[in-house]
């Protein structure tokens, strides 16, 4: 690799040097041109570890452990070795070569470090859902990673945390991969869902978020691989489309404040909440994950997702109250 302070030395001798003819100009041009490819990424490849692929300090499988890279994790491969490794993963015999890598990600925590190869693809794989606690981890397959879409008044507190979806994203029927960090008891994952109201017709949709909702209760997941990997659920339309009673004066007064008469006016013959242009839809949904130790002590978090509602609302008035 060719560091910044050569390139910038480089072009300080040539100007020091005085460029008299166009010849010397197209070789510095040529020069530079070199030196910037060298730096950039020529081959990009992705970790396919469902578990994690460990990063070293040293070709060596008993090298010094860097850090454990996330499934999707892209990392520029430097040089690759003649140092062959064959493994046996699930029964299935895997070989390849140890490979210097560099890091892609500016919040990554090494630089450069070795890989076995047998692990990684140049398919584009997405980075997956994760939340790191003290004593666990949370990952989700087939969820992107994302970041907080909520903060709470004490930046320290992570018992709750709030994460939105794309309008193509669900949390139903998926894997939840729990790691941890200590010696435990039990591990418990549970799941439950929020119906709030929405109001769509063919010109205009409202999500009726801030008002009154239904909670499912809480449900156990099935461990599907080592009691550390559960299935979520999926939401059954009869679920999906409870509520609680509700006053229809009082959802009407609501939506005449927030959105005006021209929105009241959509609802005024609504009889129940069974009528159009009234929907009952799946808002959030929740998981809870409870830890006990060894001592007896339990931990437990909670991960809100927030659904996109409406899936066709582009050319629709809309609005969220």
């Amino acid at each position: 690799m060719v560091h910044k302070y050569r390139r910038r030395r480089l072009t300080l001798l040539i100007v020091n040097y005085e460029l008299k003819t166009p010849l010397m100009l197209l070789r510095l041009l040529i020069i530079t041109g070199l030196l910037s490819n060298f730096s950039l990424a020529q081959d990009i490849q992705y970790v396919a570890a469902e578990n994690g692929l460990i990063i070293r300090e040293q070709p060596s499988q008993g090298a010094l452990k860097l850090e454990v890279l996330d499934y999707g994790t892209a990392l520029e491969i430097v040089e690759y070795t003649d140092l062959q490794l064959d493994l046996v993963d699930g029964g299935k015999k895997l070989s390849g070569k140890w490979v210097k890598v560099r890091s892609t990600d500016a919040y990554d925590l090494f630089e450069e470090g070795y890989v076995f190869n047998g692990y990684l693809t140049e398919d584009v794989l997405d980075r997956r859902f994760k939340v790191i606690y003290d004593k666990f981890a949370v990952s989700i397959k087939d969820l992107p990673r994302k970041t907080t879409s909520r903060t709470t008044f004490n930046s320290d507190f992570n018992d709750i945390l709030f994460y939105t979806l794309e309008p193509n994203e669900t949390l139903e029927n998926k894997v939840v991969i729990i790691k941890h960090h200590q010696d435990f008891r039990s591990i418990k994952v549970f799941q439950k869902h929020e119906n709030s109201i929405a109001i769509s017709d063919n010109k205009s949709h409202a999500d009726i978020i801030n008002w009154k909702h239904y909670y499912s209760s809480w449900k156990p997941l099935k461990t599907i691989k080592n009691h550390l990997q559960f299935k979520t659920s999926n939401i059954s339309k009869k679920e999906a489309t409870k509520f609680i009673d509700v006053n229809l004066d009082s959802l009407k007064a609501v939506v005449k404040d927030a959105c005006g008469t021209a929105w009241s006016d959509s609802i005024k013959n609504v009889k129940s909440l069974d009528d159009s242009p009234i929907n009952i839809v799946v808002s959030k949904m929740y998981l809870r994950i409870l830890m006990t130790d060894m001592n007896g002590e339990e931990t437990e978090k909670i991960l809100i997702f927030e659904l996109s509602i409406d899936h066709e609302q582009n050319d629709k008035l809309y609005a969220k109250i």
